[in-house]
């Protein structure tokens, strides 16, 4: 057990229970998403010692700003934990554009209101006005002025229903700097990359892939999209035609359930990943999608031969 002091007041959390839990547990409202350590939506600032992986992906001002992870820090005796300021962690953003691109999937393109950079394969976290915030992966190419997002409905989804159901056109949100380890460096040079998606796990790839290919960086790159069903592959027509007009790529669109598609792989994408045939010596890995799929694709590509350092992934977080 310890105790926070929050705001000026006093709350005992139980034991083991980080900052975030305990405060959330209370009454208290805190930003929060994935509660993994990896969207970084639940930062707050503490003047206490704190442990070293609560800080864990955040820049060196942040952390000597005494920034840290709520979800990752438990509660020490007596801490003294304080909201950040909201303009250092968040910058105005305005929807500008909304499409369903299928029965589940919204393409939404949010335009930052000032300077923002990030590199495709990244993901920011969005904040609606009532506080409800979520990550989200950008599938634009690095630079673009407006920010493309890919989101799924999820049955009960708050802020993906909202965006799906809703007309947004012209709405203000609050977005977080880009976060996220799926993106290309100079240290991929010479190597082939194998992209593997499921469902909205696109997104990211979707900007990894342009990027690619304009940089010529990589060799050879691969793409797997899978989906449960059918209905859940999207931007086929595109990938299809960036894959007619560049030689050295190559997009496998796979679904699991369904009625055979002239054109499309038919299968689950663990055993096909199983079976694909790739140099794993001299490929990079990136696997976005569903965490559970996500988890077990990694455990394929390693034992296919991968070293775990060519490994790179962003599990979902699907509850919103």
């Amino acid at each position: 057990m310890g105790t926070i002091t929050f705001e000026g007041k006093e709350f005992v959390s139980k034991e083991g229970e980080t900052v975030l839990d305990c405060l959330l547990r209370l009454g208290v409202s805190v930003t929060n998403s994935c509660k993994s350590g990896v969207c970084h939506s639940c930062i707050l600032k503490t003047t206490s010692e704190i442990e070293g992986k609560s800080q864990k992906g955040l820049s060196d001002s942040k952390k000597k700003a005494g920034l840290f992870l709520s979800c990752q820090q438990q509660v020490a005796d007596r801490m003294e934990v304080f909201s950040p300021d909201a303009n250092t962690l968040f910058i105005d953003a305005i929807i500008v554009d909304q499409k369903r691109v299928s029965d589940s999937v919204v393409v939404v393109k949010v335009r930052p209101l000032q300077d923002f950079s990030f590199t495709a394969g990244q993901f920011i976290n969005i904040v609606r006005g009532d506080g409800h915030c979520r990550s989200y992966s950008i599938a634009g190419r690095t630079g673009d002025s407006e920010l493309e997002l890919h989101i799924r409905k999820v049955p009960n989804g708050i802020l993906s229903n909202w965006f799906y159901d809703e007309q947004l056109i012209n709405e203000k949100i609050k977005i977080s700097e880009a976060n996220g380890e799926c993106s290309l460096t100079t240290e991929m040079k010479g190597k082939n990359l194998l992209l593997i998606g499921v469902g909205t796990g696109l997104a990211p790839l979707y900007g990894v892939v342009q990027d690619a290919l304009e940089s010529s960086i990589v060799e050879k790159i691969n793409l797997i999209h899978g989906s449960f069903t059918f209905d859940g592959l999207y931007y086929c027509e595109r990938l299809k035609e960036l894959e007619q007009k560049n030689h050295s790529f190559d997009y496998y669109p796979l679904f699991l359930k369904g009625d055979e598609r002239e054109g499309f792989i038919k299968g689950d994408i663990v055993e096909f990943v199983k079976k694909f045939n790739f140099e794993a010596s001299n490929t990079i890995v990136m696997i976005c999608g569903d965490p559970v799929i996500v988890k077990s694709l990694k455990q394929t590509i390693f034992l296919a031969g991968v070293p775990s350092r060519s490994i790179l992934s962003d599990p979902f977080v699907s509850k919103y």
